[in-house]
């Protein structure tokens, strides 16, 4: 004689595993200092992506090598950018250059 089945159950429809929607969380915090600790948690948190993209954006020459001296066009419309290993020299548009500080707003 056959034993019976536990994992399969004539008796019990099938029912599909429903997906999660999502996880949702309500916060409801009224105070000043926490305004304040997420306020700076956010400034910090953009100031890092920032610094992310520039290492993501860092410039290298043919070489290899990461280190460079930019020299400005008097007209600022492009930058020659010589490597400070091989001197050989780029010329970069100036919609390539970084329009504000790292992490700043």
């Amino acid at each position: 004689m056959d034993k019976p089945s536990l994992t399969i159950r004539p008796d019990k429809p099938v029912i599909p595993k429903k997906e999660p929607k999502g996880i949702t969380l309500s916060v409801d915090i009224d105070t000043d200092k926490m305004q304040l600790k997420l306020r700076a948690i956010a400034k910090h948190v953009g100031a890092l992506a920032d610094e992310l993209d520039a290492i993501d954006n860092t410039w290298m020459c043919d070489c290899g090598s990461l280190d460079y001296s930019d020299h400005a066009y008097p007209s600022g419309t492009s930058v020659t950018r010589v490597c400070d290993k091989c001197k050989e020299s780029y010329i970069i548009p100036n919609e390539e250059l970084p329009t504000q500080l790292e992490g700043s707003d």
